[in-house]
């Protein structure tokens, strides 16, 4: 299939997704989309706010012990509710229908794989930076040495090159590799050797996906940025100003003032959540028709959301279809492959194909 017909037939199944869903399984699929998006964030917004600042002086390590748990903490909770609803999301995506606790049920145990893989990916990231800043200041930084031009652009170079390099196995992983855990009950590496099998010889095509990828994730965030600037200069200043005046005359009043607004901004999070939804779908489409194009056992989504087209006839999302023997776990091919959407078995995942 050309990128131009796939592109297309990705736009058709996702009206057909979204109408099949209708308004009320539209705004579940918001919230859904809130969760993973609010996941992916917590990780650098709550690390850089406990981050210590190296022009202060000396760091108190064992005083930042405490926050830094509690922090790793949080991250870890909210990443693990953003790999659940990623799964929800693909099995949504697949067979139209938003039944979202038996979907959470049936995804526990691979969330918590997904999790893993993901923080080992962020860890190999941070190892990059950290091995270029041991080789050039030393770690810790000596808080007296400035480091030389050389220096800070070999550091500079080193985060670029994490930071894509992260980004693009997280969107592979995401688009190509969550599903394939998904529909052949497999980890998250022998899913990537999956990919990898399949996709063989179309490599190509997959960095079409990732451009398009980001030219569409770019459009679509700064003419969010946009709004946003917009409705937060006027009611975010009426809001703050507001609240500010309400604790100044009635400071008893705080911590309602305090929910409030959280409430504003979580509703305001949601409501850009609602909007980013059919473009989320959209992009997921165009990856799960990738890759069912690449490899028609891997052709995953419900006839009637692709028109009868591109897609297997399955009955459930969580149904393996052509898994490989050499990787998928022994347990798993004596699954009925007509079990319902609610269960989800022990052989599910297991670590002995990791």
């Amino acid at each position: 299939m050309a990128t131009t017909e796939r592109l297309r037939a990705a736009g058709g199944t996702t009206k057909r997704y979204l109408a099949a869903l209708g308004v009320g399984g539209w705004l579940k699929l918001g919230a859904v989309v809130l969760l993973f998006s609010i996941g992916a964030s917590s990780g650098m917004n709550i690390l850089g706010v406990l981050s210590p600042d190296p022009s202060a002086g000396a760091i108190d390590w064992q005083g930042l012990t405490g926050p830094a748990a509690i922090a790793l903490a949080v991250v870890g909770v909210l990443s693990y509710i953003a790999a659940v609803a990623d799964f929800v999301f693909v099995a949504s995506l697949r067979s139209g229908r938003l039944p979202v606790r038996s979907y959470v049920k049936a995804n526990l145990r691979r969330a918590g794989w997904l999790l893993a893989f993901r923080a080992a990916i962020a860890l190999g990231a941070i190892a990059i930076v950290a091995g270029v800043v041991a080789a050039t200041v030393g770690l810790p930084p000596s808080p007296t040495m400035e480091p030389s031009h050389v220096e800070s652009l070999l550091i500079g170079l080193a985060a670029v090159v994490a930071a894509i390099g992260w980004l693009t196995v997280g969107t592979l992983t995401n688009a190509f590799v969550v599903p394939i855990m998904q529909y052949e009950h497999r980890g998250p590496l022998s899913s990537w050797r999956r990919f990898g099998r399949a996709i063989a010889g179309r490599w190509a095509a997959v960095a079409v996906f990732l451009l398009v990828a980001v030219v569409i994730s770019t459009v679509v965030g700064i003419g969010l940025f946009i709004l946003s600037f917009v409705i937060w200069f006027v009611g975010g200043l009426l809001l703050v100003g507001g609240g500010v005046l309400v604790v100044e005359n009635a400071p008893a009043l705080e911590p309602l003032v305090a929910v409030v607004l959280v409430a504003t901004y979580l509703g305001y999070r949601y409501a850009v959540a609602v909007l980013r939804a059919p473009v989320r779908s959209y992009l997921r489409y165009y990856a799960l028709l990738l890759l069912g194009d690449a490899e028609p056992a891997l052709a995953m989504i419900n006839d009637e959301l692709t028109g009868g087209s591109d897609a297997a006839d399955e009955t459930a999302p969580d149904t393996p279809a052509g898994t490989d023997s050499e990787d998928t776990d022994t347990n798993d091919t004596t699954e009925n492959s007509e079990h319902d959407d609610n269960t989800d078995t022990d052989e599910d995942d297991t670590p002995s194909n990791q």
